[in-house]
């Protein structure tokens, strides 16, 4: 069967959703897709479940952590910019709240769970049920205690399930899953229909040992007295997870116009250069000349150096060297650069003195906007230009956004071997899963690195890796790497308390029918307004 999907009406209208009132598109109105019939087959209903679960991985949820993690940064004074800078509230997720239920969500899942078991389809079910997995740990992540066991059925104010509770039933799910796809179990499974694996069972079963190491390292911080026994868990799940590259899971993607990965549709919006570079990503990965930089960021200089032209201060070209270039002075009487391109410093900082201009060396040619210091326009990078979403003309939002992968798999190990974070580890054990990680990019092997040093060195390669991922959030929440500042800059917020937020608010939409729901100002006043397996702020 071709691999295609129809994504537009799911994915983008999420994001742009947020343009009218700081709203997203709400539950209703995903759940009465004109496009979706009523009386949908499982098989219809499992492809638009994995548009559904691919948009809630790209869609706003992960531009907002992208942006509160500072890969990624708001500017423009929008609803971008809002985002941001933490103004937020109960209604700047609802849809992305009924993503996890309604249209391809929970509700489908467990349609197509019951299809497929009365039909003895055990591959199919087993698949199935490592994106309930998925859907609802990622849920729980987002909003801790969340309506669960009592979701799907007749009750419209659904309880929550404890976040650690929902936790559980995610490695249940999961377990339950590796043992559908077993190699006796009956069935053909999606087959075709499957968007990531084409059916494959050996490379499902990696991928939910990968969500299980996962979903225990997510456990951690409220657990610390077994803290040892969820890692080396997390080691044995990790160690059966995915095992190179080609068993990634990918959300599917094609130059086809409703079809096209998220993050690029919402760059061809008039609201898309408002999420540009972060500087404390693009900075970390300036130092160590990061091969990836120009796959995640669009350069902030690519003109070329023209003779006998007319500069003014503030202009920017790309040297032959590949460095950014950009004029700090001219003089009189003409502004004009010289006849013969001039031999250009390769030392960051340094100035040469072309004719009546004089350039400064800026390095490479990306940069990124600060979340409290605001940098000069030309030099922040936009995400529009990156090569992983338009490397050429005829595949432009064709990329499959990485959301489960290798190196995380890898990582997960490296961290739960590490003597700092796990004492007392095994440094070198640890070091050997980093470098597995760093050679995907064609980074280069580090050695000698131990302790907290070491853990650093793991998680800041865990931040850079998975760009615009949402794990990145739970990472950060569980180990503080990367050190980040929160936005303070027109003083402290007394509902994040000058803490990067640690949660989001409810959706305001459910808050209305369903009283199990605190209402916000509850939220705010509950344990920090963090969820429960995050009990500590950041410094």
């Amino acid at each position: 069967m071709t691999r295609t999907i129809k994504v537009a009406a799911v994915s983008l209208g999420l994001v742009l959703g947020t343009v009218g009132c700081g709203n997203f598109l709400v539950g209703d109105k995903l759940s009465n897709n004109p496009n979706n019939p009523t009386q949908a087959t499982a098989e219809q209903l499992f492809i638009g479940m994995q548009a559904n679960m691919f948009s809630s991985q790209e869609n706003s949820v992960a531009m907002t952590v992208c942006m509160w993690m500072q890969q990624c940064m708001g500017v423009g004074g929008r609803f971008v910019d809002q985002f941001a800078h933490y103004t937020v509230n109960e209604f700047s997720w609802d849809g992305n709240w009924f993503q996890v239920y309604t249209g391809g969500g929970l509700f489908d899942l467990r349609k197509i769970e019951a299809a497929k078991r009365a039909a003895g389809d055990s591959a199919f079910l087993g698949i199935t049920k490592i994106w309930e997995a998925f859907d609802i740990g990622v849920a729980a992540d987002l909003w801790g205690n969340i309506p669960y066991t009592q979701a799907v059925g007749s009750n419209p104010t659904s309880s929550l399930d404890n976040q650690l509770a929902v936790y559980d039933s995610v490695q249940s799910l999961l377990s339950q899953a590796i043992a559908e796809l077993g190699p006796a179990q009956p069935g053909l499974g999606p087959s075709g229909l499957d968007l990531v694996y084409g059916g494959n069972k050996v490379r499902w079963i990696a991928a939910a040992h990968t969500l299980k190491a996962r979903f225990l390292l997510h456990t951690i911080e409220a657990n610390a007295a077994t803290k040892a026994t969820i890692y080396a868990n997390a080691i044995a799940q990790a160690t059966a997870g995915i095992a190179s590259p080609a068993g990634d899971l990918l959300a599917f993607h094609s130059p086809a116009t409703s079809e096209r990965n998220i993050w690029y549709q919402f760059q061809t919006t008039t609201f898309g250069q408002d999420v540009v570079a972060g500087k404390t990503l693009v900075d970390i990965m300036r130092a160590r000349n990061d091969p990836r930089l120009p796959a995640y960021f669009g350069m902030n200089a690519s003109a070329s150096w023209q003779a006998s032209h007319k500069y003014a201060k503030g202009n920017r070209v790309l040297d032959p060297n590949g460095n950014g270039e950009q004029v700090t002075a001219v003089a009189a009487p003409d502004s004009l650069s010289g006849s013969t391109e001039p031999v250009w410093p390769t030392t960051s900082g340094a100035t040469t003195t072309d004719n009546h201009v004089t350039w400064t060396n800026t390095g490479l040619p990306w940069g990124g906007e600060d979340v409290n210091v605001p940098q000069p326009g030309n030099i922040v990078s936009p995400l529009s230009g990156s090569l992983r979403m338009c490397p050429d003309a005829s595949s432009c939002g064709s990329f499959l956004q990485p959301l489960v992968t290798y190196q995380e798999n890898e990582l997960i190990q490296a961290e739960a071997y590490s003597t700092a974070a796990n004492p007392p580890g095994n440094d070198g054990t640890a070091l050997t899963h980093l470098n597995n990680a760093r050679a995907v990019p064609g980074l280069s092997a580090l050695a000698g690195i131990t302790g907290v040093a070491l853990l650093d060195s793991i998680m800041t390669e865990k931040y850079v890796a998975l760009f615009q991922n949402i794990e990145t959030w739970n990472d950060y929440r569980r180990t503080c790497i990367p050190a980040l500042a929160p936005y303070t800059a027109v003083g402290v917020n007394p509902i994040w308390r000058g803490k990067i937020p640690g949660r989001l608010y409810y959706s305001g939409s459910e808050g209305n029918v369903n009283k199990n729901i605190p209402d916000p100002g509850t939220q705010v006043a509950t344990n920090g307004f963090r969820n429960p397996n995050d009990p500590a702020d950041c410094p």
